[in-house]
């Protein structure tokens, strides 16, 4: 749940390098799966594209870049965190 605050926080960011990829390729969309490891201090020190059915090398390379500076707060007491994350990219329309 606070890792969906977090996202729900940087989607801008995220959606702002999408958009700028769409220009692009407006055909550009679908689901992207980060696989995501969350030290206790909050900071990222892995992110990879597990799985994605966008055709976009650059947006996959873009969007781990982004999120590699994501802080998600420090938790006293908790161990490192690898998580698997969904992202639907889609046009607004």
């Amino acid at each position: 749940e606070e890792i969906q605050i977090v996202f729900d926080r940087y989607k801008a960011a995220l959606y702002r390098i999408y958009n700028r990829e769409l220009r692009t390729d407006p055909s550009l969309r679908g689901k992207m799966v980060l696989r995501i490891t969350i030290q206790p201090d909050g900071s990222v020190t892995a992110c990879s594209v597990k799985s994605t059915d966008l055709a976009s090398p650059a947006l996959s390379k873009e969007i781990v870049e982004r999120v590699l500076k994501f802080n998600f707060g420090a938790k006293e007491g908790v161990p490192a965190l690898t998580i698997l994350y969904p992202i639907d990219f889609l046009p607004a329309s």
